[in-house]
């Protein structure tokens, strides 16, 4: 009975989904990512969500990890990159794209992907896709080309949620990022705990030494914020 309800809530998810996709309600916000002295908008992380046929307005939790079983990942992941392309026109700032290990180990994505970056040649540098690892990455070759590939075209790389999960040192000698994203499940102990403390300071020496720019998530107070000012 639970997997058939299950079943029944994740084929509604798929129709919400599909919906969306067909209507034009798969949108894009654009959380401003600030320097952490000057205090000003640097760039923006465009953020996905969906508006479901009662204009509520829905984060990736509800029906992203649903989507990646289908067909409509790939178009979620492609719609969010235009709606990221269309908003370069009204900044003069830079814009993060997340893409998953997923979107690049499919070949039809994969190469949308880079057919978008290059009918857009022109604001390909203000672009940068801050990269989704999990542990399903099948061809691994794969995933070096295409970071040479958007490289190539301008596009800067960045390593989300550094510092947990799969992410690790080796990972930024393969991939020679522009930035890290150090993830917020550090940053928000960084005050209470020594081991996420030391954590961050390593990650961001290190960087440093490399010239590699760092985010933090999750700077949720002035506490955290001045801790991490004495670190830079």
């Amino acid at each position: 009975l639970e997997e058939k309800l299950k079943a029944k809530k994740e084929l509604k998810i798929l129709e919400m989904t599909r919906l969306a996709i067909q209507q034009k309600k798969i949108i894009s916000y654009f959380q401003p990512i600030v320097h952490n002295v000057t205090q000003k908008t640097l760039k923006y992380e465009s953020l996905v969500r969906l508006v479901d046929n009662e204009d509520n307005v829905l984060s990736p939790i509800c029906f992203l990890d649903i989507a990646k079983k289908s067909k409509y990942y790939s178009e979620i992941t492609l719609l969010v990159l235009k709606n990221s392309f269309e908003a370069l026109s009204f900044t003069d700032r830079s814009i993060s794209v997340n893409i998953s290990m997923q979107d690049i180990e499919n070949e039809e994505t994969c190469d949308a992907i880079i057919n978008l970056l290059k009918k857009n040649k022109s604001k390909s540098n203000r672009i940068t896709f801050e990269l989704l690892e999990n542990d399903n990455i099948r061809d691994f070759s794969r995933i070096i080309s295409f970071i040479k590939t958007i490289k190539y075209l301008g596009v800067k790389v960045a390593i989300d949620d550094f510092g947990v999960g799969y992410s690790n040192f080796e990972r930024i000698i393969q991939y020679q990022p522009d930035l890290i994203k150090i993830d917020g499940s550090l940053i928000k102990n960084i005050t209470k705990d020594k081991f996420s403390y030391d954590l961050v300071e390593t990650i961001t020496t290190f960087a440093k030494k490399q010239n590699i720019k760092t985010v933090a998530e999750y700077v949720e107070n002035e506490k955290i914020y001045k801790l991490l000012l004495s670190l830079v």
